[in-house]
């Protein structure tokens, strides 16, 4: 989206507040309390009075945007600017485009990152699945142990889809994909993942690690693929499994550079909303629109509150 188009699609600030009252109420108004129309509209509080009861309903009451200080025109721009973008946006960045501290385009920012994650919850796998887990954070401190070991890094598990093969000789082409931040790598959560993330009866790949045994008899098919046969034939059966890993790994580096692990859920939903429509690129910006409409706003108790996940 070009700064031109942008332009002309939002406008000027009462031009954005009128849009999004035809997208929260494409009908017109009605009061959640008495089920009236409007009897008067409160532009400069943009809220409506039920008609009977006089009760208030906000515009962005129920939405990522309630109870914003923000301009509704900025929010439109740091929309554009996460879904256009490739990589997205960094906070400081987005801070400096839109005239705000730090610490409200950080949250600005998170805020978007929980509506793409939620509209990417009602997508479920099919077919052919491979399914893997990682870790996901710097060098273990104090020398520690790797892999399933590590004390301290964050775990995420990851599932993707051959969606179709590719050239001859080259591997099938992805998918969806679905990707979770996990308390513990342990046979509970990595089921509770996979149940929750597929089809019934979709086959199910993955590695010879006794957490993944016990599938079968839940009604998806499951191969498990032993490690010991060499790296070329971990790369047929689990071609997108370790780069999904690899290029989340790399979102993480070069657009947050650091995060932190109490947040890193939102930051790896954004990257999964991102895979997940990487051919939808024209219509990322009213998709994240409509996202947040069905979201609920996150205070800034709910992210001091949030427990660490590793």
């Amino acid at each position: 989206m070009t700064l031109e188009r942008f332009r002309g699609l939002v406008g000027e600030e009462e031009q954005c507040w009128e849009q999004w009252r035809g997208r929260r109420w494409p009908r017109g108004f009605r009061c959640r309390r008495c089920g009236g129309d409007s009897r008067g509209s409160l532009r400069a509080r943009h809220l409506d009075e039920g008609r009977a009861c006089g009760y208030p309903g906000w515009v962005t009451a129920g939405t990522i945007f309630h109870k914003t200080r923000v301009p509704l025109r900025d929010w439109f721009w740091a929309i554009s600017r996460m879904s256009q973008g490739k990589k997205g946006i960094w906070a400081l960045p987005l801070s400096k485009e839109i005239g705000v501290r730090y610490a409200t385009a950080w949250r600005r920012a998170h805020k978007l990152r929980q509506a793409r994650g939620d509209g990417e919850q009602g997508g479920k796998l099919r077919g052919r699945v491979e399914a893997d887990e990682g870790e996901v954070g710097g060098k273990e401190r104090g020398g520690g142990r790797s892999g399933r070991a590590a004390q301290t890094k964050s775990r995420v598990a990851v599932a993707g889809e051959h969606w179709k093969e590719g050239e001859p000789g080259c591997a099938p082409i992805p998918g969806r994909a679905a990707l979770a931040v996990m308390p513990e790598v342990s046979t509970r959560s990595v089921r509770q993942f996979l149940e929750s993330q597929r089809k019934p009866r979709t086959a199910l790949w993955t590695e010879g690690w006794p957490g993944y045994g016990g599938l079968s008899w839940r009604g998806f098919p499951h191969a498990a693929i032993p490690w010991g046969d060499g790296h070329q034939r971990t790369q047929r059966f689990f071609p997108w499994g370790h780069i999904l890993l690899s290029n989340l790994k790399r979102f993480l580096l070069g657009t947050h550079h650091q995060p932190q692990p109490k947040h890193l859920a939102r930051d790896v939903a954004e990257f999964t909303s991102r895979f997940n429509r990487r051919w939808q690129e024209r219509s990322l910006f009213h998709r994240l629109t409509r996202a947040g409409l069905a979201t609920s706003t996150i205070t800034y108790k709910d992210f001091v509150a949030q427990p660490e996940l590793a």
